[in-house]
């Protein structure tokens, strides 16, 4: 039987074959994710079309060049029908973007993607740039550039912006008490913002859904927070849900025994969207649970781009 998994498999072995030595497993995981999510085929020459029409229309020096610009390639291949269109339209939203704060950020293809379908996008950008300087204050040495693309994420789904940090930060404070402060946790906090639950008892899920995951042996780590806190927002840690994550963890450790963190990962994010219930369909019909995959998803890129350069430079 076919399921979101083993089209994720395949989609993965296809991409390898695809891309050959121009990609690590970390980027073509990231890869693979999007199509298994939007239960979208990968079709290499379409992708190379789409890699070529990138390519034709960006200079040598463009931040839409390079490993990290293929995951979110993919991103636009995996969910739009004609990538082309899509591909033209964020190059033209991406000149929007050299000002403070977004000028030199290397996510700014994820950026320039959540502006697509926006109405009126510099009064967004202004009203994320806002809210960013917020996070600044707040935590001044936890706040990078993916901060940028939860903010742009954050002031477009939700109508209150004045309230909006002191809900994010009421998360924060509840959580820090059981999570080590860091990067991942604001983002957690940024994350349960969409949940529909009251934010206690939001909280509660997403330290039960890691209680019952260690209970079975799965190491919860930082890294894993951020997917933990979107399966959260879909649904709650039921004996079938936590089997789902478990099952899939248990067939990638088999795959690769050693350096296998990413199981959880993936376990977390295809559960969650197999798991989107009639309540929590609104995420998905929006786009909102597409663009926060695409913030998870951009910073780990990011971070895996950081640890690559900082093993090369050591060699």
């Amino acid at each position: 039987m076919t399921t979101r998994y083993t089209r994720y498999v395949e989609t993965l072995d296809a991409i390898k074959q695809a891309t050959k030595w121009s990609l690590t497993d970390d980027f073509r995981r990231l890869m693979a994710i999007h199509y298994a999510i939007h239960d979208a085929p990968f079709d290499p020459s379409r992708f190379e079309q789409a890699q070529a029409a990138l390519k034709q229309r960006t200079g040598m020096f463009s931040k839409f060049r390079g490993t990290n610009s293929l995951v979110w390639l993919s991103f636009l291949d995996a969910k739009y029908e004609d990538v082309a269109p899509a591909i033209d339209e964020a190059l033209r939203l991406d000149q929007l973007l050299d000002r403070k704060h977004f000028r030199y950020s290397t996510l700014r293809p994820f950026i320039a993607s959540q502006l697509l379908n926006v109405d009126d996008p510099e009064r967004r950008l202004d009203e994320a740039t806002s809210l960013y300087q917020t996070f600044k204050q707040h935590h001044p040495w936890l706040t990078s550039e993916e901060d940028l693309l939860s903010a742009l994420v954050l002031v477009q789904a939700f109508d209150d912006h004045s309230t909006l940090n002191e809900r994010i930060e009421a998360y924060y404070e509840a959580l820090k008490v059981h999570v080590s402060r860091s990067n991942e946790l604001q983002l957690v906090s940024h994350l349960l913002t969409f949940s529909e639950l009251d934010p206690t008892d939001a909280v509660t899920r997403f330290l039960d859904w890691r209680e019952r995951l260690q209970r079975q042996n799965i190491t919860v780590r930082n890294e894993h927070l951020p997917p933990l806190a979107l399966l959260t927002i879909v649904t709650e840690p039921t004996d079938e849900t936590v089997q789902a994550v478990v099952d899939i963890v248990v067939a990638e450790t088999e795959k690769q025994r050693w350096f296998n963190t990413h199981a959880l990962t993936i376990a977390l994010q295809l559960v969650a969207a197999d798991t989107i219930t009639e309540e929590a369909s609104e995420l998905l019909l929006h786009g909102t649970f597409a663009h926060l995959l695409a913030m998870q998803q951009a910073a780990t890129a990011a971070a895996t781009v950081a640890v690559i350069s900082s093993t090369s430079s050591s060699d």
